[in-house]
């Protein structure tokens, strides 16, 4: 074995142990996020009952009709929280482990992807969470009450509100995805906004499959969001769009020329007839001849 190979298999070990750690800190942290969902499980499942407002049952919680339904619960609630805690250590890792493969243009914008990932996530879930599901549930709960009466099972509860918090995140992510691929030149501007008109039917198709009642209410509770999403994630792409050298030089012509017409023009001309009328008061003009005449702009035949 020369000495070329030796420093490979070396190069080889050293990313393994690299991998092997970052993987340890990712269990630490799904171990510690399942267990602190496990020790607060009274106080998780309170706070995702709370857009119910009291209506799953005659006496306001939702029922178990197993056994094993409490308990099944608990461990994939602790699995959930185990799996959001680990979650940005994940990111974190995979990013730092790609970092020495980018550039260092592709390294900025991956420093600036990843935090608004986060952030377009948790706006995701707390609009699914004080907004649409407390809406959505109040008109299902309230519908028909007349005839029988409301006796939700927990695991139904949660997993409905697990999902409508999960596939809101995701679809938050839209406009930072778009914007993505317009910068890195996958998708451009112009095929997002040929895509337009396809964008209000592809809505409430996806609004039909992520809510699991499938009713008109909550549909249009997340379509009309994901038009919109869409709309901003297109000026977005138009922001971050390819643009010519020439069409930069032009644009900072017309800049120029808006600020000379809108900044300076006016009291440099203003100075100017006020240096003219000095001239003419001093002098003994008249008044008519320093005012600024008016042009013909018609057209002489």
């Amino acid at each position: 074995m020369n000495a070329k190979t030796t420093s490979r298999l070396e190069a080889i070990q050293k990313h393994l142990r690299g991998v092997k750690r970052r993987l340890l800190w990712v269990f630490l942290a799904f171990g510690v996020g399942a267990s602190l969902t496990w020790y607060f499980r009274t106080e998780v499942i309170l706070v995702m009952l709370a857009p119910a407002g009291g209506r799953l049952s005659q006496t306001g919680l939702p029922v178990f009709i197993s056994p094993t339904e409490m308990l099944s619960l608990a461990i994939r609630l602790a699995v959930i929280g185990g799996i959001v805690a680990a979650s940005p250590v994940l990111v974190f890792h995979v990013a730092r482990f790609l970092s020495p493969l980018l550039n260092r243009k592709q390294n900025r914008l991956l420093a600036i992807f990843l935090p608004s990932v986060f952030v377009c996530y948790l706006a995701g879930t707390a609009f699914a969470y004080f907004v649409l599901l407390p809406i959505g549930l109040r008109f299902l709960l309230q519908f028909g009450t007349d005839v029988a009466v409301p006796m939700v099972r927990i695991t139904e509860y949660m997993s409905l509100a697990v999902a409508m918090l999960f596939w809101l995140g995701v679809v938050f992510e839209l406009p930072l995805v778009m914007l993505v691929l317009t910068k890195l030149r996958v998708v451009s501007y112009k095929r997002f906004k040929y895509l337009r008109r396809y964008v209000p039917a592809t809505a409430f198709i996806l609004s039909a499959i992520i809510t699991p009642t499938m009713d008109v209410v909550n549909s249009t509770m997340v379509a009309v969001p994901m038009i919109l999403l869409y709309e901003v994630g297109l000026f977005l792409s138009w922001l971050a769009r390819e643009k010519p050298a020439k069409v930069k030089r032009r644009r900072l012509q017309r800049i120029c020329r808006w600020v000379w017409a809108h900044t300076l023009e006016r009291p440099s001309t203003y100075l100017l007839r006020l240096g003219v009328l000095l001239r003419h008061i001093f002098w003994g003009r008249r008044w008519k001849s320093i005012m600024p005449k008016k042009r013909d702009r018609r057209k002489r035949k």
